[in-house]
């Protein structure tokens, strides 16, 4: 498979949304609030644990033809859309620097808490 870029911490550069990726970052894992309100865990939202992946420096995505809302500019964590059994088998990388291989996505709802997300998630640990 054909990586359409390799982002280190030193690449400012915007990236096409669509298409195969290869990002370079720290997994880590955040808890934000969930249903019914998406705002505060404090006031009775859901916690809901998601992965982030949290780059060493900013980077941008550049809209969809389709949907030019679907950019986003000051990236520094991507969400990462996993399965069960992802979090099962990549549970031994939390706190690790990273590779991260899949595509972005825009997000689509009050689950999804960074500007641009990553799906067909492969992580591999950074040498």
């Amino acid at each position: 498979m054909l990586l359409a870029a390799m982002i280190l911490a030193s690449t400012p550069q915007c990236l096409p949304h669509g298409g195969p990726q290869r990002l370079a970052g720290v997994l880590v894992a955040h808890t934000f609030p969930g249903p019914p309100n998406f705002e505060s865990i404090k006031d009775g939202d859901t916690p809901e644990r998601y992965w982030l992946l949290r780059l060493g420096k900013a980077l941008c995505v550049s809209p969809d033809g389709d949907d030019p809302d679907s950019g986003a500019k000051d990236v520094r964590e991507i969400q990462l859309i996993l399965t069960p059994e992802d979090f099962a088998r990549y549970r031994p990388l939390l706190g690790k620097p990273i590779v991260a291989e899949g595509e972005f996505m825009s997000p689509m709802s009050g689950h999804h808490h960074t500007a641009i997300l990553l799906e067909g998630v492969r992580l591999t640990k950074r040498p």
